[in-house]
């Protein structure tokens, strides 16, 4: 990864310029560094910044508005698909992003990304909100549709987990269980509502789970839902091995949510997940509408979200490469955001 300065071009029609003062540090953006690619590829898919300036044909936004940038782009009544972002690097070489670009001073975005943030408010802690806080949270409310009194179990509590965990509470679930390999993100996790905490390397955490006491009466020992954070095969299995199975005629067993990013083929127990009529379920971006980031940054003005601790690093834009070294080593407790001049 290296900076390099450009001019960017006026914005076309549909585009945005925005002045970006915070972004987020997302393991996915590690995670493509390491991908093979044919050009150079833009970075940074979560930020909080200014309108500089719009596109002729751009409404609902002007210079001076408070922003969040996002790569979840909201639905045009036109139907249109939301441009690429792209910036010549040199007259025959271009950098690329599907989306948006936020690990930078000044980002040009199709509208379709940019979301207006009620009130005019100014923090820079809402620049996580784009992707960290929908993926966990949207995970629990939308793709595992989590209802009050039910039992939710997060693996892999970082930024992403510790969303999962704060939505949990928020949807009233009875019982929360945090599974880490790291004590600190555990003691954080309770902060956010988790009333049970798993250190994996200690403890086999479905052995955990599956000893506890049902929350209902008649139910399988089990959580109603496992969000997997991590998405290595191990946790993956984990995270269905800790579901409680279902009651044929009475109720499907738990559901599991994949959340993080696959690196490698996941072998299942079909005739586990047939027989206990289990559930695994994709979720990208938390299966969020761009419309719910609202919702979200309400939870945070209202203290449902407690994003000062959620952000436990902050960088400076330089040192955006040390912050994703950091992130990668699994250093980062939280979520690690760049505060840009």
């Amino acid at each position: 990864m290296e900076f390099v300065s450009v001019c960017l071009p006026d914005p076309k029609p549909n585009q945005v310029l925005v002045k970006v003062l915070a972004t987020g540090l997302c393991q996915s953006q590690v995670y493509w560094m390491h991908q093979d690619r044919t050009a150079p590829m833009l970075f940074g898919h979560e930020g909080y910044g200014v309108v500089a300036e719009v596109g002729s044909s751009v409404k609902g936004l002007k210079a001076g508005d408070t922003v969040l940038v996002t790569w979840v782009p909201r639905q045009d009544k036109s139907g249109r698909t939301p441009e690429a972002a792209t910036v010549s690097l040199t007259a025959e070489l271009e950098a690329r992003s599907p989306n948006v670009f936020t690990w930078a001073n000044y980002c040009l975005a199709d509208e379709l990304y940019v979301r207006l943030i009620p009130g005019q408010k100014h923090d820079p802690l809402m620049s996580i909100i784009g992707c960290a806080v929908i993926t966990g949270a949207g995970s629990v409310m939308n793709a595992a549709q989590t209802r009050e009194g039910e039992s939710v179990a997060v693996f892999g509590v970082g930024g992403v987990g510790l969303s999962a965990v704060a939505a949990a509470k928020v949807l009233r679930a009875e019982r929360i269980v945090a599974i880490d390999l790291d004590p600190r993100k555990l003691m954080l996790a309770e902060k956010f509502g988790a009333t049970v905490t798993v250190n994996s390397n200690v403890e086999v955490p479905s052995d955990v789970i599956l000893s506890m006491k049902p929350l209902r009466c008649g139910c399988h020992p089990g959580v109603d839902v496992a969000i997997d954070c991590v998405a290595i095969p191990q946790v993956t299995q984990q995270a269905i091995a800790s579901l409680r199975a279902g009651r044929l005629g009475i109720e499907r067993g738990g559901r599991a949510v994949l959340v993080g990013i696959p690196k490698q083929p996941v072998t299942l127990d079909a005739i586990d997940m047939l027989m206990k009529e289990k559930r695994l379920i994709g979720s990208l971006g938390g299966s969020c509408r761009q419309e719910q980031l609202d919702d979200f940054i309400g939870w945070y003005h209202d203290g449902l979200l407690d994003l000062s601790a959620l952000v436990t690093d902050r960088y400076s834009f330089e040192n955006i490469p040390i912050g994703a070294q950091a992130l990668e080593q699994g250093q980062i407790e939280g979520r690690a955001i760049a505060l840009i001049d």
